[in-house]
């Protein structure tokens, strides 16, 4: 009996290690675990460009908190790398905009993730992440997606 027991304990650990050790969980990012998550909303649909101007991978993901679901209350709604610039939509709703980078075989969380100043009129938010504080190789500019046609994004 004593044997079986041990047999299932280490067939259960030996599952558990395959599965922590695998590929797939080392290189899945882990936004809502970032200590900074920038909020922004609007009561109408938004568009929102992302331009990458440093050399790191990053990957933007767009959530939304709900205390019955998701991953510790946030569920990602949205994930779009970055390499240089991206572009999409967002419907109307408070956000929360997690931007992580790559480094080695992990996704980190930015050491900076802030409004950049004030955002300009027609704009809902200007958000700038980087690996240190004050950086800001990726910056995320959302705007009410009826402007966003007719606003230069540059």
């Amino acid at each position: 009996m004593k044997q079986l027991k041990l047999m299932r304990f280490l067939s259960t650990g030996a599952a558990i290690a395959m599965l922590l050790g695998s590929p797939a969980l080392a290189d899945e990012g882990r936004p809502w675990l970032c200590r900074d998550k920038p909020v922004f909303s609007s009561d109408k649909p938004m568009a929102y460009e992302a331009v990458n101007r440093g050399g790191e991978r990053w990957m933007l993901t767009f959530m939304r908190f709900d205390p019955t679901g998701g991953h510790d209350g946030f569920t990602v709604v949205a994930t779009r790398p970055v390499s240089g610039h991206t572009e999409g939509t967002i419907e109307a709703g408070r956000w929360y905009a997690v931007a992580l980078y790559r480094e080695g075989g992990h996704w980190i969380c930015p050491g900076n993730a802030r409004e950049n100043d004030k955002p300009a009129p027609g704009v809902v938010s200007n958000l700038c992440y980087g690996e240190d504080p004050g950086s800001c190789p990726l910056k995320l500019t959302v705007r009410p997606a009826d402007s966003a046609a007719t606003t230069s994004h540059r």
